[in-house]
């Protein structure tokens, strides 16, 4: 992070930076070539006195905050109660998609927000900026949301931003070094999503505004960038970070050949690796082999349910056999891969959990990835959000939503499993984390030919990961049946079956992650994170 002296700073931007935060780094660069003095302060809880250190010092005259999700509203609204304070009296204003579709909502949680950026926010910040002072004149800033006489203003919304190669290079820092010994990057194609799941506020985000849903970069500006960071910072590994790298359509194939030409004219094809998110019916032989030919290394794949409801349910679109079909081609083109699931959703029943619990058991019992699974979360401003409200379904608060099931006994089931999994499944010192590490690092080392394991390393690890996959899917079947025999209150009341089960997987986790140390998989590297969408 750059280092300024008091008073040096006209905007700085706050907000998570899981991997880069290619939003807040646009705006940043926007910025930068409006020449505005802009800095970045990369936000984590547990930093918060670092965060604040640097304003104090930098005085800037606007802080925006990246408040992506409403998960993050109470951490950023205990910095800004901070800071004022402290006597900071910068102007606040914060964009991201929960404030963009839910202004009203957002002002009456953070009463320190002054305004806020709706939808994309490199003009309306640049324009916010030069009007700062002159509050009678922020009707005329599209885009733009504040307080005025009591209530809200909304003003009309800013078209989205129609050729993405018109904006300026990301303004980066220094790369991320993996733990292979290779700097990674993350970038972006293209911005927006054609379709419309239910859980996802994407659609919603991009939809709100005029223009098109979904828009991308030329080619030629992407392996630009890519060649730029592998020449000057010495990238070897990208992570694209669009919402759906669809290679669907003739004219998203189009793109994609043109790409992969570009990418090879360039020369850096056989010298980097890259990774993509997609939907499981983007996925086909030909356009795959041409990506792989080009240096694709890595898939994270939308699965989402392993049952036909459930898939109704989110608007996927998609069904159960497409689901299975482009996993079996991933595994039988030995691509790095990991995938999108939600065990829970609102439409859940037995027998849908079931089902998904044997869809788990039919692509983790080989071992070639670790399974992870989550409940749905209602995102603000989502359909499945406004529809769990119109059936009088949302509980929760508004910053921690949440909703029940129609058989009671899931409401059970889903505690106990959360109980059992929360930590392995999503704390960076989880098993998965553990697992989804070693996996990729193996896979990308042997990618670049590096010999950094010892010899049997691969056949090791798929045995450790098929071991701690089938305990999972016994664990959450055993879990299921003692509740549907037993019932929770005898469950619950003797606990015996429950407490064994639990020490039985926190066994195995001891156990598994003492073996990957000893075949020296476990470091702190972050390479992890890259076979996971940046929801921050």
């Amino acid at each position: 992070m750059q280092t300024m002296k008091k008073d040096d700073i006209d905007i700085l931007l706050i907000g998570y930076e899981k991997q880069e935060n290619l939003g807040l780094r646009s705006i940043l660069a926007y910025l930068r070539s409006r020449g505005f003095r802009a800095l970045l302060v990369p936000f984590h809880p547990d930093h918060e006195d670092a965060v604040v250190s640097v304003i104090e010092r930098c005085n800037p005259r606007m802080i925006g905050f990246s408040l992506i999700f409403q998960y993050t509203l109470e951490e950023f609204g205990h910095l800004m109660q901070r800071l004022r304070k402290l006597g900071i009296r910068a102007h606040f204003t914060a964009g991201g998609h929960y404030p963009s579709l839910c202004p009203e909502e957002t002002f009456a949680l953070l009463p320190e927000l002054d305004t806020i950026v709706r939808f994309e926010g490199e003009i309306t910040v640049s324009e916010l900026f030069e009007q700062l002072e002159i509050p009678e004149s922020w009707n005329s800033v599209k885009g733009l949301a504040f307080r005025k006489d009591g209530g809200v203003t909304l003003n009309e919304p800013r078209p989205l931003i129609a050729d993405l190669d018109t904006l300026p290079m990301l303004s980066r820092d220094e790369p991320v070094a993996m733990a292979i010994g290779l700097n990674m990057a993350s970038m972006l194609a293209s911005r927006g999503c054609l379709f419309n799941c239910s859980f996802c506020s994407i659609r919603q985000f991009y939809g709100g505004t005029s223009g098109k849903l979904r828009r991308i970069r030329s080619p030629k500006a992407v392996v630009d960038e890519m060649v730029l960071l592998y020449e000057e910072k010495d990238v070897r590994f990208f992570s694209f970070q669009d919402d759906d790298f669809a290679a669907r359509t003739l004219q998203q194939r189009s793109w994609l050949s043109e790409f992969l030409g570009a990418l090879s004219k360039s020369g850096i094809d056989s010298r980097v690796k890259w990774k993509i998110s997609c939907r499981v019916d983007d996925l086909e032989p030909v356009m795959l082999e041409m990506m792989l030919e080009k240096g694709l290394a890595a898939v994270y794949l939308g699965v989402e349910s392993g049952n036909e409801a459930g898939l109704k349910a989110l608007n996927k679109r998609t069904g159960v056999a497409e689901n299975l079909k482009a996993i079996e081609l991933l595994k039988r083109y030995n691509v790095a891969m990991a995938i999108g699931f939600m065990l829970f959703d609102p439409s859940s029943t037995i027998e849908s959990v079931r089902q998904n619990i044997d869809f788990l058991r039919s692509v983790g019992s080989d071992g070639y990835f670790p399974l992870n699974f989550c409940k749905m979360l209602p995102y603000g401003g989502t359909p499945i959000e406004k529809s769990l409200k119109e059936q009088g379904r949302l509980k929760g608060t508004v910053t921690r939503p949440d909703y029940g099931f129609l058989d009671q006994r899931l409401d059970w089931y889903e505690f106990l499993v959360q109980q059992m999994f929360s930590k392995r499944n999503f704390s960076p010192d989880g098993m998965v984390s553990m697992l989804q590490q070693a996996d990729f690092d193996l896979r990308l080392s042997r990618a670049f030919g590096f010999d950094h394991f010892p010899e049997g390393s691969e056949t090791s690890l798929r045995t450790i990961i098929r071991r701690n996959n089938m305990l999972v899917v016994d664990t959450l079947d055993a879990l299921l049946t003692d509740i549907l025999d037993r019932g929770v209150d005898l469950l619950l009341e003797e606990q015996e079956g429950f407490l064994s089960l639990w020490e039985t997987q926190f066994g195995e986790e001891i156990k598994s992650e003492l073996e990957l140390r000893k075949l020296g998989f476990v470091q702190n590297s972050g390479s992890t994170e890259l076979l996971q969408p940046d929801n921050r």
